[in-house]
């Protein structure tokens, strides 16, 4: 019989608990930025504030290069071994340090540009002043990703948590007043800088800092398996801003307001069973590591039994909320016209719900490359969709197309695990 004190004896499932403990706070941040924002200020400053996200998001994944991935699966595969890992590590954050500044300042010099093909000076702006949490984006990557690595998921979730605060707060104090709206963005760098000073603090705290040491072997290792997989997270965020960043450039900065208030909803959900992902990365890496394929088959087993209808149940409930929220709280911002999109992208989603879990897959045995190339296909489906729809049917073309990418990037998943893996994740057997 289930009971809720043998469910939290078993850590995989405390570590989910947290982590989506943590996507609470994201989703809640999400929900309050977007209401603010329009609340006091307007769609318009809404498409300001998610085109600038959306470079953001896309120039950090750049900046990181894939470093993360590396330390991810590595502090994994050498939970052991703490002379390993320590070298690792310090390697990692020397490099992550550079790469953020270098980042930092190639953005904040190219944002008035940006902001020319946007058509939009304020959106430049807002970008110039992201930049600067691009200072501390690859670091925090890094020890983020070191955290997950050795399932330390309480701390991982609430540092987490804790920069969703941070923006969301920012946001909120600059929507509310007389600044400058393109201010907003600079919540990034007060929200990245003080997540990195926790982050130190807990390592400082779990002895994890005594074996660090500069290892250029660990340079070479962490370029390579970066290199491999930088494409495939900078192609994963790319996804999900696609559709915003074409709306920009296709229509105006309120279509991109409305459309990206009901893709803020999407993009709470997908974040839920990419908190159950990113605990399952560790445990797959020591289920390939092992050859123990019976634990990862029951992984998958567990994804596909609870995964679709809690996706469904989701999807269902905040249709509802956003029909009440659009409709009878804020009629006058003129949202409502963001269902149409919505009920597109929540159909998408649920229907591969049960395998985002296992979307690094490829990455967490080893396979960066491939896994970038999966990616890969999710992206330039998405973009070719996305250029082909939305100027014939505008926000539920650019829906229907990103909905399309996911299924798309789905199969690539399933055809490419089954060939280097021998695991058929569509009826879960493996091949010898």
């Amino acid at each position: 019989m289930f009971s809720v004190g043998s469910f939290f004896q078993h850590k995989l499932n405390r570590d989910i608990s947290w982590t989506l403990g943590s996507f609470v706070i994201l989703a809640v941040s999400g929900i309050v930025i977007n209401l603010v924002v329009a609340g006091f200020r307007d769609a318009a400053a809404l498409g300001v504030f998610n085109q600038s996200y959306a470079i953001y998001i896309i120039t950090s994944q750049i900046a990181v290069f894939g470093i993360h991935y590396s330390v991810l699966r590595h502090a994994a595969f050498y939970e052991k071994n703490p002379e390993e890992r320590g070298s690792l590590l310090f390697t990692s954050v020397v490099m992550s340090i550079f790469l953020g500044f270098l980042a930092a300042v190639i953005l904040f010099f190219s944002s008035e540009k940006i902001g020319v093909i946007l058509d939009s000076d304020i959106t430049g702006r807002a970008i110039g002043y992201a930049a600067f949490g691009l200072l501390f984006f690859p670091l925090n990557k890094v020890l983020l990703s070191y955290l997950n690595g050795l399932r330390y998921m309480k701390a991982f979730s609430i540092l987490q948590a804790s920069r969703y605060v941070l923006v969301m707060l920012w946001v909120a104090i600059v929507a509310t007043s007389d600044m400058d709206f393109a201010l907003s963005t600079l919540g990034f760098f007060v929200a990245e800088s003080s997540t990195v000073v926790l982050a130190v603090i807990y390592l400082i705290f779990k002895k994890e800092c005594k074996a660090l040491k500069f290892n250029r072997r660990w340079v070479s290792r962490h370029f390579s398996f970066g290199a491999k997989g930088l494409l495939a997270g900078m192609f994963v965020e790319m996804n999900s801003r696609i559709d915003v960043l074409l709306i920009g450039f296709f229509l105006s900065d309120e279509l991109v307001g409305i459309y990206s208030f009901a893709a803020m909803l999407v993009d709470g959900l997908y974040h839920v069973l990419a908190m159950v992902r990113i605990n399952f990365n560790p445990v797959l890496v020591g289920c390939l590591r092992d050859y123990d394929w019976s634990s990862a088959q029951k992984l998958l087993r567990k994804s596909k039994i609870l995964g679709y209808p809690a996706t469904l149940i989701m999807s269902i409930l905040i249709s509802v909320a956003f029909w009440v929220l659009t409709s009878l709280l804020i009629p006058e911002k003129g949202l409502a016209s963001g269902i149409y999109p919505l009920t597109i992208l929540l159909a998408g989603l649920t229907i591969i719900s049960a395998y985002i879990p296992f979307d690094n897959l490829l990455m967490v045995s080893g396979r960066p490359g491939w896994q970038t190339f999966q990616h890969m296909t999710v992206v330039v489906s998405n973009v070719i969709l996305n250029l082909s729809l939305v100027p014939i049917f505008g926000l539920a073309g650019a829906a229907l197309a990103t909905a399309s990418s996911y299924i798309v990037g789905t199969l690539m998943l399933m055809f490419m695990v089954d060939r280097l893996l021998k695991w058929k994740l569509w009826n879960n057997q493996i091949t010898s």
